[in-house]
């Protein structure tokens, strides 16, 4: 924790400082608070764009035994046939394993033995 004066401590060390010392300390607050402001935003921006391209990205989601009147959104798991499929389309009525690229095989299912 960092050591931060109380509000007397503070009145007593602002006392002590003379109008002239004040000016300058004021004044050179106000040349650097741009510059700081400018230095943030350079070295947050990169992370900020992280940020947005990891919340665009679809949840991955089970959504159970997959159902021909159900909407698909992009991120979506369901059971057909015994195996489990994935989506990043969204789509409605595509039985997975037809119709096209909207579904892949995630997870296939196991033989009798």
């Amino acid at each position: 924790m960092t050591n931060v004066p109380t509000p007397e401590e503070r009145r007593a060390i602002e006392a002590k400082v003379s109008p002239q010392r004040r000016a300058e300390i004021e004044g050179l607050v106000k040349s650097l608070a741009p510059v700081i402001g400018d230095f943030v935003l350079k070295a947050t921006a990169p992370l900020k764009e992280r940020i947005k391209e990891l919340e665009s990205r679809p949840t991955l989601q089970y959504l159970g035994i997959w159902d021909a009147s159900r909407t698909y959104p992009p991120g979506s798991f369901v059971t057909h046939a015994g195996s489990v499929w994935n989506t990043d389309v969204e789509n409605t009525g595509v039985r997975p394993g037809e119709g096209g690229n909207f579904w892949r095989l995630a997870v296939k299912r196991g033989g009798a033995k």
